[in-house]
């Protein structure tokens, strides 16, 4: 009887760590479009759960079984892995076929393979509790409207950067009155800065995520801190957040154009 209840613990056991394991992020190497049916021409994957989309930005990433999923930011991209290539199935890449260039999976870039493992693996449950009905995308629906609030902070809590960074947004959007409605007249108004978005934006940072920077620096030019939001997004843009030098170029654009306005 002991031997047979022994039997079972390890059986469970066993199930239990095979289903753990069934989302990775450990593929890595560069992956170039095959035709010109994409707006995507390449893919530069890091074997840790960022990747390099056409050399523009960073999205999250994890595969299981025969499936590739990629988070560039508010949507979706999801492929089949077949004979080592990259066939996307969903909208933006569908129709895309992606090869990965001669050696560029040989050099392991992998580090801290259990910290990778376990962000596949919270990003893989979100994928499963946010994606559509159909499977093929975003609810966004649910997205806009909180309906996965719980959700978001769940993983949050349990050390998933992405929720933490949408939970952000939602959070702003609650702690900002007039975010939608009156963004312009915002800065007259002289918000301070909210203490649990003060605190989320670290938790993203301290998480790995430079994108905190980005996040964070936005609410402070939001609330009128443009000092504060450019100093923000400087020392993004110096732990290699791409979106904190894109989002300070577009302001500092924008500012030119109205001074020339006024001149």
């Amino acid at each position: 009887m002991m031997k047979n209840k022994l039997f079972l613990t390890i059986l469970s056991f066993s199930a239990y760590m095979l289903s753990a394991q069934e989302a990775d992020n450990s593929l890595q190497g560069y992956y170039k479009a095959s035709n010109d049916k994409t707006l995507y021409n390449s893919f530069n994957f890091d074997g840790n759960g960022k990747v390099l989309i056409a050399d523009m930005d960073y999205g999250d990433y994890f595969t299981r079984n025969d499936s590739l999923i990629i988070y560039p930011d508010k949507s979706i991209f999801i492929f089949k892995i077949k004979k080592g290539k990259l066939t996307g199935i969903s909208d933006w890449v569908e129709k895309g076929v992606w090869i990965p260039k001669k050696d560029s999976s040989e050099i392991n870039n992998r580090r801290h393979p259990a910290d990778a493992q376990k962000k596949a693996q919270l990003l893989a449950e979100y994928y499963d509790k946010t994606k559509s009905s159909t499977g093929s995308d975003l609810d966004f629906e649910a997205l806009a409207s909180g309906k996965t609030s719980k959700i978001n902070e769940d993983l949050c809590n349990k050390g998933l950067a992405k929720a933490c960074m949408n939970l952000f947004g939602l959070k702003m959007l609650q702690y900002t009155p007039g975010l939608l409605t009156d963004p312009v007249n915002i800065a007259s108004k002289k918000i301070k800065p909210h203490p649990e978005l003060l605190s989320l934006s670290k938790k993203i940072i301290d998480l790995g995520e430079p994108e905190g920077y980005t996040v964070l620096g936005t609410y402070y030019f939001t609330l009128g801190l443009r000092e504060k939001a450019f100093k923000t997004w400087e020392e993004g843009e110096k732990k290699g957040s791409l979106k904190s030098g894109t989002t300070k170029a577009l302001i500092e654009f924008q500012e030119e154009l109205d001074k020339e306005k006024k001149d």
